[in-house]
C-alpha cells in the first residue's frame, strides 16, 4: 500500500497529497493544474488549467488494484497525441512500494501493462529506425511505423520532469499479446516490455462501476484474433476433430462392414436365397444396383424371417416389420425418381436365418439387378457431415483472421466486402453447419427446412457465445491461479 504524505502547493496553497515513492521528481497540482518540482523546493514548472480537450477516464488518482499478481495505486497520467495524426492516449503511472513502477496504458477502451526493463541489447537510434523484426525471449515481434509522441496533458505524480509538448520519438514492435516500446527522449533511449489485459479484467481490479466503464469497438495491435470468442472456438474445433477423426477410425476398423451375399438377377427367374448373419453389431445392408432406373424400378425385394415378410421394397413403396424396428412402418418412402442404386440399412439379428426374395413386377421387360449384403457396417455418414462442419468452422476463423489482420494493416479499411466478410460469413458457416446436422428436418419439403433452420440458427448463434465465454473465463482463473 502507498502510504499518504500531505503537502500544500506552492501556487495556490491547496493540499497535495504525494502517493509515489522516492523516484518521484514532479506533482500536478489537482486544483490549479500547476506542475510543481519536488527536488527543488516545489518550484512551478508549467501550468495545464487551460487545456481545453476532454480528457475524462474511467482511472482516477489514487485508485488501487492489483495487475500481474502486484498491489499497485495509480499516482500519475500522462495524455499523449501521435504528432500528425488523431490518435491519442494516456499512460497511467503505477506504484508498488515492493515491486516499484509500471505502465498502465489507456487508449479508446484497450488497456496495456508496461514495465522498462533494463536487461533489453543496446542499439543505437539508427539500428531501431531500421528494425523490421527482432527475436527477444524466444518470441519474434514485428515491428510496427515509427511515430513521435506529444505531451498534451499531465495530473499526478511522474518520476521525471515532464512538460507539456515534450516529444518522445517512438518504435513499438508486436508479438501479441505482447509488444515493446522502444522510446528516445533527448537524454537516452528506453524500453518497455507491454501485455494486452482484457478491459474487464483491469476495470474488475480497480473497481469501476459499470456506468463508468468503456467498451473498446475498434481493434488494437496488441490484442491477439478471437481472445475472447474465435481462438477457444478453435481450440475447442480442432479438440472435437480429433476425437471425430479417432471415432470414425475405430469405427472403420470394428464397423467397416463384411459382404455376406452376391447375388444376380433378372426378369425371367425368380430368386429365393436363404441367409444369416454372423455378427448383429451394427447394421446390416442391402445394395440393389441395375444398368438403368428402369430396370431398377421393375423389381420387387422381399427379406422373409419364419415365412414373414419383415422387410420389402419396390419402386413404389417400402415396408418395415416391427421385429426389426419398434413400431410397423408402412408406405415409408423409397427410392428416389431415376436411380439406379439403392443402399438401405437394416438392423437384422445375428444366428436367425432369413430368406431373401426378388421378383420381377412385368417379366416381360428386359432388366437385370445385382443384390449385395453387407453384416458389421457402421452409418458414419453423420460423422462425415459432422467432420465437413467442423472444417467449415476451420475456414471461417481464417478467413475471419485473415479480415481482422487486414483491418490491422490499415485501419481505415472497410470496403463492402470487408463488411459483408466481418458480419456475414461466421453466421453462414454456423448455418451450413446446423442445417446438414440438424436429422429431424430432413424429411421436409426444402423450402421450409431452409426458413425453420434458419429461425433456429439466429437464436443459437447468438446464445452459443455464452458457454464458450464462460469456459474461456474458468480457463483464464484457472491458468492464472
Amino acid at each position: 500500500m502507498s502510504q499518504l504524505k500531505s503537502i500544500k502547493c506552492t501556487k495556490c496553497a491547496a493540499p497535495l497529497d504525494l502517493l509515489g515513492g522516492g523516484r518521484v521528481k514532479t506533482i500536478t497540482c489537482s486544483y490549479c493544474k500547476s506542475i510543481l518540482d519536488i527536488e527543488n523546493e516545489y518550484e512551478v514548472l508549467g501550468n495545464f488549467q487551460n487545456v481545453k480537450f476532454d480528457h475524462e477516464i474511467p482511472f482516477k488518482i489514487g485508485m488501487q488494484g492489483e495487475l500481474k499478481g502486484v498491489h499497485y495505486t495509480i499516482i500519475g497520467r500522462v495524455r499523449y497525441s501521435e504528432l500528425n495524426s488523431d490518435s491519442f492516449w494516456d499512460d497511467l503511472l503505477l506504484f508498488s512500494p515492493l515491486y516499484g513502477y509500471a505502465w498502465l496504458t489507456y487508449e479508446e477502451g484497450h488497456l496495456t501493462y508496461s514495465k522498462r526493463t533494463r536487461n533489453f541489447p543496446n542499439f543505437s537510434w539508427n539500428e531501431v529506425k531500421n528494425m523490421d523484426t527482432l527475436q527477444y525471449k524466444e518470441r519474434k515481434y514485428e515491428a510496427d511505423e515509427l511515430f513521435t509522441a506529444r505531451i498534451d496533458y499531465i495530473e499526478g505524480e511522474l518520476t521525471w520532469v515532464a512538460k507539456k509538448y515534450d516529444k518522445n520519438d517512438v518504435l513499438e514492435l508486436y508479438a501479441p499479446p505482447y509488444g515493446i516500446s522502444l522510446e528516445k527522449s533527448k537524454h537516452e533511449i528506453e524500453y518497455y516490455e507491454l501485455e494486452y489485459l482484457e478491459s474487464e479484467e483491469v476495470y474488475e481490479a480497480f473497481n469501476i462501476s459499470q456506468e463508468e466503464q468503456v467498451e473498446h469497438n475498434s481493434i488494437h495491435a496488441l490484442r491477439e484474433f478471437g481472445t475472447s470468442f474465435f481462438k477457444p472456438l478453435l481450440k475447442m474445433t480442432l479438440g472435437v476433430m480429433l476425437a471425430t477423426v479417432l471415432l470414425i477410425f475405430m469405427v472403420l476398423q470394428t464397423g467397416g462392414g463384411k459382404k455376406i451375399l452376391t447375388i444376380k438377377g433378372d426378369n425371367t427367374t425368380s430368386i429365393e436365397y436363404p441367409f444369416s448373419l454372423t455378427s448383429g453389431q451394427y447394421l446390416s445392408t442391402i445394395i440393389l444396383k441395375s444398368p438403368t432406373d428402369k430396370e431398377l424400378d421393375n423389381f420387387n425385394i422381399k427379406i422373409l424371417e419364419q415365412n414373414q415378410t419383415i422387410f420389402a421394397i419396390n419402386t413404389h413403396n417400402c415396408y418395415i416389420s416391427p421385429r426389426i424396428e419398434s413400431t410397423e412402418n408402412q408406405n415409408l418412402p423409397t427410392w428416389s425418381y431415376r436411380a439406379k442404386e439403392v443402399k438401405v440399412y437394416l438392423n437384422l439379428e445375428e444366428k436367425v436365418s432369413y430368406l431373401l426374395q426378388v421378383t420381377a413386377v412385368d417379366a416381360t421387360l428386359k432388366s437385370h439387378i445385382n443384390i449385395s449384403i453387407y453384416e458389421q457396417e457402421s452409418r458414419i455418414n453423420y460423422l462425415v457431415w459432422y467432420m465437413i462442419g467442423l472444417i467449415l468452422i476451420l475456414i471461417g476463423y481464417f478467413i475471419q483472421k485473415k479480415v481482422y489482420q487486414q483491418q490491422l494493416d490499415d485501419e481505415e479499411y472497410e470496403s463492402w466486402m470487408f463488411l459483408l466478410l466481418k458480419n456475414s460469413i461466421p453466421f453462414l458457416l454456423f448455418y451450413m453447419v446446423m442445417f446438414f446436422m440438424i436429422v429431424p428436418f430432413e424429411g421436409m419439403p426444402l423450402i421450409v427446412r431452409i426458413f425453420f433452420t434458419f429461425l433456429i440458427s439466429v437464436f443459437a448463434y447468438n446464445f452459443i457465445k455464452i458457454p464458450i465465454n464462460i469456459v474461456y473465463s474458468i480457463y483464464k482463473k484457472i491458468k492464472g491461479a
